[in-house]
């Protein structure tokens, strides 16, 4: 919901209906920026929590779904294994992003974080709607109810 907000305010900013401070003033007053703070990292929160859902599902469930799939699955979740290495490349790089826009608010640093903040919703998006097609049942069928 919050990178939804952030997208809204970007595309008004883009269009001339904002000034470039509206998303500092917004950015800072979301819960995400809140747990960024709680944290004393660019992550906080909700970056935390995408990489202990990552790490679970690549130290645990996804050997067990390739053992108990007999192999059926090593492309699916080599695929998503590799994803889960470009979300966090691209977190970080947000992160460089939004610090160097903090630093020096032109419009360079502006595009930068845009289209540095598109690419990682365009990733976790086409990473969460992959791995809900390809292992949505195999989830269940093999790890019960996690």
């Amino acid at each position: 919901m919050e990178i939804a907000q952030i997208a809204a305010v970007l595309a008004r900013i883009e269009a001339g209906d904002s000034p470039p401070k509206n998303l500092e003033r917004i950015v800072l007053s979301l819960d995400m920026a809140k747990n960024f703070r709680a944290f004393g990292s660019l992550c906080g929160r909700e970056c935390q929590i995408l990489k202990f859902h990552h790490d679970i599902e690549s130290a645990d469930m996804f050997p067990r779904i390739e053992a108990a799939g007999g192999g059926k699955f090593r492309e699916v979740v080599a695929k998503l294994k590799a994803e889960h290495e470009v979300v966090h490349e691209l977190i970080i790089r947000l992160g460089e992003a939004a610090d160097a826009l903090a630093n020096n608010p032109n419009d360079a640093n502006f595009v930068q974080a845009a289209n540095t903040f598109r690419k990682l919703e365009e990733v976790i998006r086409s990473h969460f709607g992959y791995e809900e097609t390809e292992l949505a049942e195999a989830i269940g069928y093999y790890l019960g109810s996690i």
